[in-house]
């Protein structure tokens, strides 16, 4: 801790920043943005990849989901159901004790 650290810390004021935090600030921020703007950009490059392949299959996964979907049609209704009683009830659910009253 140097002198004006202790100084501010005394007289009860935030010690001022140096011009090398700020600047090493700065840098990392930079930094920061730059490893975030080439993960995103990667991202969107698989994103792109995956659409192609699926855009490619399409003919396939089309002949596939229309054998396998009449069999799944009551599993997907009562999915849908349950869904829908979680997401009308839960309100009312949580607002209320899961231990019993006294």
């Amino acid at each position: 801790m140097s002198l004006d650290d202790q100084l501010s810390a005394f007289l009860g004021e935030t010690p001022k920043r140096s011009r090398a935090d700020l600047i090493a600030l700065e840098v990392m921020q930079r930094a920061e943005r730059r490893a975030f703007v080439e993960r995103l950009v990667l991202s969107a490059i698989g994103a792109g990849v995956v659409a192609l392949v699926l855009w490619a299959c399409a003919p396939v996964l089309n002949v596939a989901v229309f054998t396998i979907a009449p069999s799944l049609v009551s599993i997907a209704s009562v999915l849908t159901i349950a869904a829908a009683v979680l997401l009308i009830g839960a309100p009312s659910l949580w607002s209320q004790s899961l231990t019993p009253r006294r």
